[in-house]
């Protein structure tokens, strides 16, 4: 019976890579002649409409390209793309998220794109995200879209109860006591447990993950003066639920806030259209997005983003940079901003006149322009997979802090020294 359940999970594990494989192997052209560019994409179905009319509106003007969407769960895409890059058989395009773009470069799976950045080219993109893209002395890709962790709150709430909107990490204590009525499950505060989430609160103290040189700074002083300041919120100073339920921590946090549990969040512009879908923003102009309230060393939100990348064994590199360049038109990301609320990447989209007129695209762009790059290493994202339980289990009082990010910095130690 094991023997024959076996060869069941081996001929699935056979026929799952082949049609992953299969799903980019084509010789350029179809049976019309047209040449076909694969392309994958992590976008939610939402934003996927979007793309697709994006899409045909380029296919019009270029009949002899045919592209073929491929929608990737986010949460498949990195280990996906790297099984099919291995095999030298990867979309001409891919989504990717910022943190695997150093990565999939160190690995040879993308094709450099310097002789299109060019420094005229550059300056029409926002800087931030530009960086992201920048690795080993070369450029690897094109940002897409942006975001940032930004503070968004209730503006009823804080008007009925004639209080000002925290600007400081000391405010958000002082604040949140008086907007929270345990008796009444009313919290002035949520906040995830997802270690991306204690970036802003880090960095604000003056703590680190580790800077461009690989230096370790995740265990420093000031960064288990952050963690610890985040475990009072809720054992302290009682600002936030007591009860901790990190596996659905994320809907746990939408809910509450469209429903006026919460009167604050933590979250990005990719949140805002289920947000305004709440009883509690009916009239969109109740919710309030600002920055983060600052620590003892100032305001810190992480940038984050995707870029379009180019594989490495593409045969169609100009026809792939073609449709790049048209996806990231000011025209075409307004779109994207105004449907789906993803934040442009391009400067000249902000100064379309229906651009402005969008007061979540501008308030985010306001936080946007002071938040912080991460640092361009291939480990990016590997850092937060070893923060996590270390990380989570201080938050529980399982660890001391110092002890969970003493933790953590010997596993970053170990992965660097791979």
């Amino acid at each position: 019976m094991r023997k024959k359940f076996s060869f069941f999970i081996t001929t699935i594990f056979l026929l799952s890579t082949s049609l992953i494989l299969g799903s980019c192997n084509n010789d350029g052209k179809s049976i019309d002649g047209k040449t076909i560019i694969t392309f994958w994409h992590t976008h939610n179905d939402q934003e996927t409409n979007t793309l697709k009319e994006i899409v045909d509106d380029y296919e019009k003007l270029h009949t002899n390209i045919k592209v073929e969407l491929q929608q990737i769960p986010f949460s498949d895409a990195e280990n996906k793309y790297k099984t099919v890059a291995q095999a030298k058989d990867a979309p001409d395009i891919f989504r990717a998220e910022i943190s695997w773009t150093a990565e999939f470069a160190s690995l040879g799976y993308l094709m450099a794109l310097d002789m299109y950045m060019t420094d005229e080219y550059r300056k029409q993109f926002l800087s931030a995200p530009l960086k992201y893209n920048y690795y080993d002395n070369h450029y690897w890709g094109v940002p897409q879209v942006t975001d940032c962790l930004v503070l968004l709150y209730n503006k009823k709430i804080f008007k009925d109860a004639n209080l000002e909107v925290p600007k400081t990490s000391d405010e958000l204590v002082s604040t949140g006591k008086k907007l929270t009525d345990i008796s009444k499950n009313k919290y002035a505060f949520f906040y995830r447990g997802d270690p991306y989430w204690f970036l802003p609160f880090l960095w604000s103290f003056g703590g680190g993950m580790v800077d461009d040189n690989k230096k370790i700074l995740i265990n420093n002083e000031d960064s288990v003066k952050a963690l610890q300041y985040l475990i009072d919120l809720r054992i302290k100073d009682k600002i936030i639920p007591e009860v901790v339920d990190f596996a659905n921590d994320y809907d746990n946090q939408q809910t509450g806030f469209k429903t006026g549990k919460y009167a604050m969040i933590i979250n990005g512009p990719w949140s805002t259209s289920d947000i305004l879908g709440g009883e509690e923003f009916k009239n969109p102009s109740n919710l309030g997005i600002t920055r983060i309230p600052a620590g003892p060393k100032g305001f810190a939100s992480p940038i984050g983003g995707h870029n379009y990348v180019i594989a490495n064994n593409s045969k169609h590199l100009q026809e792939s940079w073609d449709l790049i360049n048209f996806l990231t038109k000011p025209e075409n990301q307004a779109k994207f901003a105004l449907r789906n609320n993803l934040l442009p990447t391009r400067l000249a989209t902000y100064e379309l006149p229906e651009v402005k007129k969008n007061h979540i695209i501008g308030d985010f762009k306001y936080v946007l322009e002071a938040a912080n790059n991460r640092p361009v290493i291939p480990e990016g994202g590997a850092l937060f997979v070893d923060l996590k339980q270390p990380y989570q289990a201080a938050l529980l009082g399982e660890k001391s802090t110092k002890n969970a990010l003493d933790e953590v910095a010997n596993s970053w130690q170990k992965l660097f020294s791979k």
